[in-house]
C-alpha cells in the first residue's frame, strides 16, 4: 500500500473515530447531565442543563481532539518522519565516506522502495570506490613495473656506450660485442613498446580482427614447427586433431601461440638441459581445445587466478626472466576478442598446461 493511501486512509480512519467517541461522548455528558431533570419538565430546565452541559462537552471534545491529534501525528510519524529520518542519516554517512553504513529496509510502501534504491546506490557506490582503489593500485605496480623494465636495458645501453666512447672496447671485436649488447637492449625496449601499444589497443577495443574460417591445427602446427627451428634443442610433441576450423585472425592467434611458446621455453627447470613442450588439440562440446603443456618451474597455485595480469611475472615464483612480463595478458584479450577462452592449470608432474577453447565454426 502506498503512503499516500496509507495517509488517507489513516486520517479517514482517525476522522471517524474521533467523530464517533465525540457523539458518544455527548450523549453520556448529556445523559449524565440531564438525567436528574427526567421526569420534570426538561425545558423549563433547559438553562439549568446548557450551563452544566456544555463546559463538560468542551473540555471533553478538546481532550479527545488532542488524543487523537497526538495519535494522527504518532501515525505520520512513524510512517512518513521516521523513515526519513533514516534515510537523511544514511545520506549523511555516506556523505562522510561511510559507505558501510547499511540503511534497513522495510515494508512494501514508497519509503522502502526508494531505501532498497538508495541501498541499492551505497552497494554499487562501494564496489565501484573499491575497483577504482583496485585500479590505482594495479597502476602504480604497472608504473613500477615499466619503471624498471625500462631502467635495466637504458642502463645497460648507456654503460656500454660509454665503454666505447671511453675507450675501453679498444679492439674490433670488443666494440662488435658491445655493439650487439646495445642492439639486443635496444630491441628489448622497442617489444616492451609493442607489448604496451597492443595492449592499449586491445583494451580500448582498437584493435580490429580478420576472422576468417581457417584449421586451426593447421596454424597451431606452423606456429610451433617455425619456433622449433628458432629454438635449438626444443624438444615438442603435437597430437593435433585436422579438420577443427574456427573463425580466427590467423596473425593475432599465432601472436597468442607465439607468446605461450615463449613462456614455457623461458620458464624452463634450471636442471633441464631444454624446454619440453607437448600440444594437443580436440573437438569438445562444440570447441577447439587446444592444450600447450611444459615440464617448467609451474606457478604457485596462490598466482594462478592472477597469471593473466599486467606484469604478473613481477611479484611470481618464477624469477626475474627478461621480457615485457605481458604476454599471457596480450594472449587473454586475444582470446577473448574471438570468443574463446584461456586459462592456466598446473601438471601434477610439474610444469603448467594452458588451455585454449574457441568455439568451431559451424556453431556459429
Amino acid at each position: 500500500m502506498s503512503i499516500r493511501l496509507r495517509i488517507i486512509i489513516g486520517n479517514l480512519t482517525a476522522i471517524l473515530i474521533l467523530s464517533a467517541l465525540s457523539i458518544a461522548v455527548g450523549f453520556l455528558l448529556f445523559w449524565f447531565v440531564a438525567y436528574p431533570y427526567i421526569g420534570e419538565r426538561l425545558n423549563e430546565n433547559a438553562g439549568h442543563i446548557a450551563e452544566r452541559y456544555f463546559p463538560l462537552g468542551g473540555i471533553a471534545t478538546l481532550v479527545i481532539t488532542a488524543i487523537g491529534a497526538l495519535w494522527v501525528i504518532s501515525v505520520t510519524a512513524r510512517r512518513v518522519i521516521i523513515p526519513l529520518r533514516r534515510l537523511k542519516l544514511a545520506a549523511m554517512e555516506i556523505r562522510d565516506g561511510n559507505l558501510g553504513y547499511e540503511l534497513p529496509v522495510s515494508g512494501h510502501d514508497e519509503f522502502a522502495e526508494l531505501a532498497a534504491g538508495f541501498e541499492q546506490m551505497r552497494v554499487r557506490l562501494k564496489d565501484s570506490m573499491r575497483l577504482q582503489e583496485r585500479a590505482e593500485t594495479e597502476r602504480r605496480a604497472m608504473m613500477a613495473s615499466i619503471t624498471h623494465d625500462l631502467k635495466t636495458p637504458i642502463t645497460s645501453i648507456m654503460g656500454y656506450a660509454e665503454g666505447i666512447l671511453d675507450g675501453v672496447a679498444d679492439t674490433p671485436e670488443k666494440t662488435s660485442e658491445y655493439v650487439n649488447v646495445i642492439r639486443k637492449k635496444a630491441r628489448s625496449l622497442q617489444l616492451l613498446a609493442d607489448d604496451l601499444s597492443l595492449l592499449s589497443r586491445l583494451e580500448n577495443a582498437q584493435l580490429p580482427l580478420d576472422r576468417q574460417n581457417a584449421d586451426i591445427g593447421e596454424l597451431v602446427s606452423e606456429v610451433a614447427q617455425e619456433f622449433a627451428q628458432n629454438e635449438p634443442g626444443l624438444r615438442l610433441e603435437s597430437q593435433l586433431t585436422t579438420g577443427l576450423r574456427v573463425m580466427m585472425d590467423r596473425e593475432k592467434m599465432a601472436r597468442v601461440l607465439v607468446n605461450l611458446f615463449q613462456n614455457s621455453v623461458k620458464y624452463k627447470r634450471p636442471e633441464q638441459s631444454s624446454p619440453e613442450i607437448s600440444l594437443t588439440l580436440a573437438s569438445q562440446g562444440g570447441e577447439a581445445l587446444l592444450t600447450l603443456s611444459d615440464k617448467g618451474i609451474g606457478v604457485a597455485n596462490k598466482d594462478l587466478p592472477h597469471v593473466f595480469d599486467q606484469f604478473y611475472r613481477a611479484d611470481t615464483s618464477r624469477g626475474k626472466q627478461s621480457g615485457s612480463g605481458l604476454g599471457l595478458a596480450i594472449a587473454r584479450q586475444l582470446v577473448a576478442l574471438h570468443g574463446g577462452k584461456i586459462w592456466i592449470v598446473n601438471n601434477p608432474g610439474g610444469g603448467i598446461s594452458v588451455n585454449i577453447a574457441l568455439p568451431l565454426a559451424g556453431d556459429e
